[in-house]
């Protein structure tokens, strides 16, 4: 039963948090939201606009219960047949022991960033984490009468001081990121349902593809369920998937029951992502039984395949990938009010651009935004909602919610990898003598303990995925052996191609890019042409892949848009999903097959010799013979200065360099243009001509 809809709020003061929860409050002065939503959207006819600026605000709720649920206290042989729900809602269940009867349960998907919840006046629990969804029991309550009322405290503080965080909300609230001061993203801003289980509920579930041996066409599924079972007995798990049936048999205490048990699938059919094979998804059912009757049920949407990171390069189901990906910000500042299509299109807008993995910056993101993934074979880089320096008193909570994290996500084959936190350093504008990079020497609570702890706790719920403990840190005394580096020349000065030369002295800060990028648009072009090439021509030596921030702006209103201008994020697209000029560069650069070479000087003077290095990088899974690279720098007048051809075969999954062009600067009258054109071409077609497959161009001023 969807209890979404309109409900009551009110900014929360001292003398309504005493009597809102109670049946006869009058609330006929307070406004009308809609459930869900955030309290901060606006809303027709501007109605409930003053609490954009509320960090509490109380909501109420009536509702006629379901019939059946005044009879809970007696017997209901019927079995759950209700699967239509995704993953693990459930509406209908049955008592096969006798006695007990249907319990009903108060299912709350998304509430940001913290609620207390009350029913008909009776106190019945405590959220925290905005991706959490939280089940409240309240049999005892439907039963007692027909009409209730739902009362929930919503609380979400500002975002308060950067360089010591107590809020587990990302990006959502970081005015870095989502480009807005002071939002308060507060709301029951997923849908809250009524759903019934028979005598044993099934309180969480957890399925992960833990493992797929290609050889011997099986794969295993570890499995967790926390069971509520009053008075105990026996109880059986049973799983099915895959054309697999299992049952696992355990004798229940009273109460909480946590259980964890594996199993194994012949001939799976495996999830690849786009780049090495096609997408297979199949339905996992997890259900509690005791005989032939159904109590509970959980569905899930699963994929079967491995992943493992070795040196920073990333292998799905034993194949190695070269990763290139795109940060994500939040589809919207309010998340909530991003439409499903605005989510899954910053998936299907990704696998256009060519781009195998993306990373939700410091956010759980919408559940279409994975379902997407899965269904497109796009990886995900999953970061934890921790960024920048966090409080002490956020360590608890913070575990807590990567175990909900793997509960929520562990089953979606997409997800590739798990970080704990991202850039767990000072955001302060404060000038030091002291460079960053020397300053993030010393030791750190957040990097030493906090982040730690984090990567251990996801690692031991879900051993299947590499875990990253932290986003760019630099390498640090004793070991000298950093995480991912960002990489911002050409936006703190200097030029893009200064990359190049700084990674051949320091091979480590190549290992993998997590964030490159500018936000000014005339040379956006500049920074992700020249960024992606130098990270390629290093491909597996030593980079495993790469992470431009960002795809797209966070907005999605013409207003946003408006304010932020031209130059006023880093993605390739604006917050209309509309491209910028760099959204052409990443098309072109991160085709399957490329030619690249060197990055031209600045300026070159007359007389001056160039030698440069010519590669093609091939990313397809198959040699590619009879490829052809032709290399034409010409003058300022247009005119043929040096040319050059090679062919050859282009080695799959491989960088090769195919030869060097060497060529004198003409001498000109007036300073003008030096171009290298490369245009890379495939066998002959049916009418004798070559078929091109990929052209590029590099410029520089003859002084």
């Amino acid at each position: 039963m969807d209890l979404s809809g309109t409900w009551r709020v009110a900014a929360a003061t001292e003398g309504r948090r005493r009597t809102f929860h109670e049946f006869d409050h009058d609330d006929s002065r307070w406004a009308e939201m809609q459930v869900p939503g955030h309290w901060a959207q606006p809303a027709a006819g501007g109605e409930g606009s003053h609490l954009a600026v509320e960090e509490s605000v109380l909501y109420r709720h009536r509702f006629e219960g379901p019939p059946e649920a005044i009879a809970a206290g007696g017997e209901d042989e019927t079995n759950v047949e209700d699967e239509t729900t995704v993953e693990d809602a459930v509406d209908g269940a049955d008592d096969p022991a006798g006695g007990l009867g249907r319990r009903w349960w108060l299912r709350i998907e998304g509430l940001a960033q913290q609620g207390d919840v009350w029913l008909d006046g009776s106190y019945l629990g405590h959220t925290d984490g905005y991706f959490v969804p939280h089940e409240l029991e309240v049999t005892e309550q439907l039963a007692a009468r027909s009409e209730h009322l739902l009362a929930i405290e919503a609380t979400c503080r500002r975002f308060g001081d950067p360089d010591n965080r107590t809020l587990l909300t990302g990006a959502l609230q970081d005015p870095e990121l989502c480009g807005v001061d002071d939002l308060i993203v507060g709301g029951v801003w997923r849908p809250v349902r009524l759903r019934s289980t028979g005598r044993i509920a099934i309180r969480h579930a957890r399925a992960v593809c833990a493992d797929v041996s290609t050889g011997e066409n099986r794969a295993r599924l570890e499995l967790r369920a926390v069971l509520d079972v009053p008075g105990g007995g026996p109880v059986d798990l049973g799983i099915r998937v895959a054309g697999t049936e299992h049952v696992h048999s355990h004798h229940a205490a009273d109460g909480e029951n946590r259980v964890e048990w594996s199993v194994d699938v012949d001939d799976p059919p495996l999830w690849w992502p786009h780049a090495l094979g096609e997408q297979h998804l199949c339905d996992l059912v997890m259900e509690a039984l005791t005989g032939t009757k159904v109590h509970d049920r959980r569905h899930f949407r699963i994929g079967f395949r491995s992943v493992a990171m070795r040196r920073w390069v990333l292998y799905v189901n034993g194949e190695r990938l070269f990763v290139k990906g795109a940060n994500l910000l939040p589809t919207r500042p309010l998340l909530g009010t991003a439409t499903a299509s605005e989510v899954a299109d910053d998936i299907r807008a990704a696998r256009n651009a060519g781009l195998d993995l993306v990373r939700p910056v410091a956010h759980i993101a919408r559940p279409e935004l994975y379902d997407a993934a899965d269904e497109l074979g796009v990886l995900v880089w999953q970061d934890l909602p921790v960024r920048g320096l966090m409080s002490r008193s956020v360590a608890d909570e913070a575990s807590r919610q990567a175990r909900e994290a793997v509960d929520l996500l562990g089953h979606r084959p997409s997800v590739a990898v798990w970080c704990a936190h991202d850039q767990p350093y000072s955001r302060s504008r404060r000038p030091g003598r002291t460079p960053a990079v020397v300053r993030r020497q010393g030791p750190s609570w957040n990097r030493d303990l906090l982040d730690r702890r984090l990567g251990r706790v996801l690692d031991r719920c879900d051993g299947s995925r590499p875990v990253v403990s932290h986003t760019g840190v630099p390498p640090r005394a004793p070991l000298l052996d950093g995480t991912t580096s960002e990489l911002w020349f050409g936006l703190h000065g200097g030029r893009a191609a200064d990359a190049g030369p700084v990674l051949a002295r320091v091979p480590a800060m190549a290992r993998f890019v997590s964030a490159f990028g500018t936000p000014v648009a005339d040379d956006q072009p500049e920074v992700v042409k020249s960024t992606i090439e130098t990270l390629r021509r290093l491909k597996y030596r030593p980079t495993g892949g790469f992470l431009l921030h960002a795809l797209a702006d966070a907005g999605g209103s013409e207003r946003a848009a408006a304010v932020a201008g031209t130059d006023g994020g880093f993605g390739v697209l604006d917050g209309l999903r509309r491209p910028k000029p760099g959204w052409w560069a990443l098309q072109e650069a991160c085709r399957p097959l490329i030619a690249v070479a060197d990055q031209l000087p600045e300026s070159v003077g007359a007389g001056e010799v160039l030698d440069l290095a010519v590669h093609v990088v091939n990313d397809t899974r198959a040699d590619v013979p009879g490829m052809q690279v032709q290399a034409r720098m010409l003058g300022p007048d247009g005119r043929v200065v040096r040319e050059h051809r090679w062919e050859g075969t282009a080695r799959a999954d491989d960088c090769v360099m195919v030869g060097r062009l060497s060529a004198v600067v003409p001498v000109v009258a007036r300073p003008g243009q030096l171009t290298l054109e490369l245009t890379l071409t495939g066998r002959a077609g049916a009418d004798g001509e070559p078929a091109p497959v990929a052209t590029n161009r590099y410029t520089t001023v003859i002084s």
